[in-house]
């Protein structure tokens, strides 16, 4: 076991030496960077779609170039605008074929992950590089890790191969996406679970629709992917997991957005047109709209919904609220039913100092009919066919608590001048609340209550030099062995290599 773990991370820092580079996309889980780009949002002096990562990076870049620091009397804002031209700018040697970064990353991770967890296992070291142009980018990142949790001592998260067609990005990528508002979670698709193997269609620039009455939408975003899932599952082995999403922008103070997602073929199960069809306009519960009892014409597990963030128009009143409703699909008319819920607030205040200073609270329940006092458990990310559950390599691909619980989070962050960011999070809840156990549910073996405080710190010790540390404990009861508690976190270095 030491031995191939010693090969997989020697592997990560030999194999990206002829490879890759920034890329197209900004991607999810750098809390400071979402911090900058939705403060800019916010406060109206740039204006897209941001509640879903990754992001084209040429879309982020093309929107803050008009953008005069002199126009920015606040310094928060020159400095959060400075933070984001580096961080979406393109080397000038992008063309060239190089390592970018290589980052080390050792600890113990917390039962839960959030938007900006920093690693998933105990010690990880990953190599990242490439090259591109206007027409293409290759970006291969190669991750060595000790004592896997899923056995795979070599993974390509973060890899991605992608090629420009108008304003279209086509790809083939491994790369973590966060869609929703929230911080802790989002009910549909979140960077809990690894990123799975995935063709996808990104649009590059959110430029509005120049037609009449549709103009009202504002800067829109497109994006959908069809992936595959991992062999050797308890259900059916390699599904295919779809997404798509719609996302608008119609004001300063409004984004909204609309999200789908489904599992569906796999192994030795009927996978055609025909399939593919019935899965699209929502025939996919047998005995339902015309669909027969034979399960093999049963395409199989989908969830859709909305989510939507809206901010104070009051510029002395900085406050944004912001929701997510997303259902499952057991219902007779096509349209998804049973919602899980989440909700959350935010408030930030930027300092004379040219700090910003941001709290947040944020509600889950993943319980179907949230809204009902009904006990309603075990149909969220479950189904008859894919019983495994809404998961990828024992992750739920959802929310980080997995299915039927109810958690409250309140976060506290500071970001300085110069970009060092202070964080602090506290989260409690119910998990699993039904009581019954789930063997697939890799968090909680039944009913348990979860206490965890956080911080966490990240900032640059030198120009190419960046560290983060995480320190935090965290309580569950009971838990698979009983009552648990201890510490976890991380420290990471990173050196960037341009």
């Amino acid at each position: 076991m030491k031995l191939r773990s010693g090969v997989a991370l020697l592997a990560a820092a030999l194999l990206s030496q002829g490879a890759a580079a920034q890329g197209y996309f900004l991607p999810a889980g750098d809390a400071r960077l979402r911090d900058d780009l939705t403060l800019l949002v916010d406060r109206g002096i740039i204006h897209l779609p941001v509640n879903a990562w990754p992001l084209p990076r040429v879309d982020v870049a093309q929107a803050i170039a008009a953008v005069k620091d002199d126009d920015l009397k606040d310094p928060a804002l020159r400095a959060a605008l400075i933070r984001l031209r580096a961080a979406s700018a393109q080397a000038d040697d992008a063309g060239t074929w190089k390592i970018r970064q290589v980052r080390a990353t050792a600890g113990q991770p917390a039962l839960l992950r959030d938007f900006g967890t920093p690693a998933r296992e105990n010690g990880e070291l990953t190599s990242t590089g490439g090259a591109g142009t206007d027409r293409y980018s290759i970006t291969l990142a190669a991750t060595g890790v000790v004592d896997p949790s899923d056995g795979q001592h070599l993974r390509f998260d973060g890899t991605d191969i992608s090629i420009r067609w108008g304003n279209w990005l086509l790809s083939a990528n491994e790369q973590d996406r966060w869609w929703g508002p929230g911080h802790e979670g989002s009910l549909i698709l979140s960077t809990n679970a690894r990123p799975m193997p995935a063709l996808a269609l990104d649009r590059l620039r959110s430029l509005p629709l120049d037609l009449p009455v549709l103009r009202w939408l504002g800067p829109w975003r497109f994006s959908a992917f069809l992936g595959l899932g991992e062999q050797h599952r308890a259900d059916v082995d390699q599904p295919l997991f779809m997404g798509m999403r719609l996302s608008f922008k119609p004001a300063d103070w409004l984004e909204f957005a609309a999200s789908r997602t489904a599992q569906f073929c796999g192994k030795e199960r009927e996978c055609n047109a025909g399939t593919f069809g019935r899965m699209l306009i929502g025939r996919d519960n047998r005995g339902l709209r015309g669909l027969s009892n034979d399960p093999a014409k049963e395409p199989g597990n989908q969830m859709a919904g909305f989510d939507a963030r809206v901010v104070s128009p009051f510029k002395p009143l900085p406050i944004a609220f912001y929701a997510q409703e997303i259902g499952e699909d057991n219902s007779s008319s096509g349209i998804p039913e049973r919602y899980l819920g989440l909700f959350g607030s935010e408030l930030w205040v930027t300092l004379g100092s040219g700090a910003v200073l941001r709290a947040h609270v944020e509600y889950a329940n993943t319980k179907v009919k949230w809204y009902n006092g009904d006990d309603e458990f075990n149909w969220a990310y479950r189904q008859n066919i894919f019983f495994a559950g809404y998961r990828y390599r024992g992750r739920n691909i959802g929310h980080t608590t997995d299915a039927d619980s109810e958690t409250t989070s309140m976060g506290l962050s500071l970001t300085g001048h110069e970009g060092d960011r202070w964080s602090m999070l506290y989260r409690h809840g119910a998990l699993d609340r039904d009581g019954s156990v789930d063997p697939y549910n890799t968090i909680t073996a039944g009913r348990s209550r979860y206490k965890s405080m956080q911080l966490d710190w990240d900032g640059q010790l030198s120009a190419s030099n960046g560290l983060g540390l995480q320190l935090g404990y965290e309580k569950q009861a009971p838990s698979a062995a009983g009552d648990a508690r201890g510490l976890f976190g991380f420290i990471q270095w990173r050196r960037q290599l341009r």
